[in-house]
């Protein structure tokens, strides 16, 4: 036993260290970067058109005192509602497809295309009532407000924590179907170069089994640990911690347990990924087993969030039960309901699953990998075997 946990641990840090220090695993990080640096540009430029078509000029066809008076209302209705809440006034004749303003500020005549009387129709009659309440008043001195911060902020909502679950199972579910079928193609490429009959002469299969597992998985949180810091650097700077929900659980033993339950996720899901992939003997084969292990993941992800607004219901119940659905669902649960122990249960339950997952994953490689007769786990050393191909 302590030899094969000893093999396992050299061979996780002979392949985590393969992994990380390649240039590859550099553009791996900087993958989930470019899609969203290519969203944020797209919805700047949409933002951008938007508001451009939004702040098309009204035309002012009214006479001076008149065009005064409506200036006058609208800054300061701007000052209050913000700049974009009103629409821009300009004195031109229009041009042809451009709203535009005439009569007078008891008989105001808006001329312009249908959707634009449908937009503007509200914000200008509120300036005309605001001006004629001035002039009514004989003043455009606005009164003074009173503004004072809240010294305490009002306690999210149930339909904001729920937001946060759904986050976070979204979270997990991502970053494992991106990571855990990396395993496959690991795989794969190592029983191209015979490195995996050479690792079998050495050590035990099992001890392989466990240590591309280990490996993966801290390839896997290193990855994290970069998207993450980058993301908590993207958050602090645009977007204020108060307007972030709190979970039932408070941020720290959320967090936390997000961390565990995607070990548990990755562990879970790459013991199959790994027991399957094992039969493939191509990148081709490869795919074509991970396919149907793709789907089951976003079956699973469905049911997992399909009352994660609801965790006290029957099918949030069996998610929570069925070891591949249950740290989604319990992500969930975290977020609206603050009991701890049914996440000790559910831990406990994943543990089990996760040893029963292995040893079967285990056996499936070791099958395939004595299919091609070389002996398994020989006296040959892993140090002697790493020295002949110079590591």
């Amino acid at each position: 036993m302590m030899r094969t946990l000893r093999s396992a641990l050299v061979i996780a840090r002979r392949d985590y260290v393969a992994t990380v220090w390649s240039k590859t695993f550099i553009i791996f990080l900087l993958g989930p970067i470019l899609p969203l640096l290519l969203g944020g540009v797209m919805g700047a430029l949409a933002s951008g058109e938007e508001q451009g078509q939004r702040r098309d000029a009204v035309a002012l066809t009214v006479d001076a005192d008149t065009a005064l008076a409506i200036g006058k209302a609208r800054a300061h209705l701007a000052a209050r509602l913000g700049g974009d809440a009103v629409p821009v006034f300009v004195r031109a004749h229009p041009a042809p497809g451009q709203p535009s303003l005439g009569g007078s500020l008891d008989r105001p005549r808006l001329s312009g295309p249908p959707q634009a009387l449908r937009d503007l129709g509200g914000p200008i009659g509120l300036i005309l009532d605001q001006a004629r309440g001035e002039r009514a008043l004989g003043s455009t001195a606005l009164p003074p407000v009173d503004l004072q911060t809240a010294a305490i902020r009002p306690a999210p909502s149930a339909s904001d924590r729920a937001d946060v679950g759904r986050a976070a199972q979204f979270v997990l579910f991502f970053l494992t179907l991106l990571l855990a079928g990396l395993l496959i193609s690991n795989l794969v490429e190592e029983k191209a170069n015979k490195i995996i009959e050479l690792l079998a002469s050495a050590v035990p299969i099992d001890a392989i089994f466990a240590g591309k597992l280990l490996a993966m998985l801290g390839a896997s949180l290193t990855g994290i640990a970069v998207w993450s810091s980058a993301a908590a650097l993207g958050v602090t700077a645009f977007l204020p911690a108060s307007v972030l929900p709190v979970p039932a659980i408070g941020w720290p033993l959320f967090l936390t347990l997000g961390l565990v339950y995607f070990v548990m996720l990755f562990l879970l899901w790459g013991a199959l990924y790994l027991g399957i992939g094992a039969q493939a003997g191509s990148a081709r084969e490869a795919q074509t087993l991970a396919m149907p292990l793709t789907l089951a993941q976003a079956f699973v992800f469905a049911i997992a969030s399909a009352q994660a607004v609801h965790p006290d219901r029957p099918i949030a119940l069996i998610a929570a039960i069925i070891p591949w659905s249950s740290p989604l669902a319990m992500m969930a649960r975290a977020a609206i309901l603050p009991e701890l122990w049914p996440h000790l249960a559910a831990l406990a339950l994943q543990l089990a699953t996760l040893l029963v997952a292995v040893r079967v994953g285990a056996a499936l490689f070791r099958t395939n990998i004595l299919k091609s007769g070389r002996p398994a786990g020989s006296p040959v050393g892993i140090a002697r075997l790493f020295a002949r191909r110079g590591e």
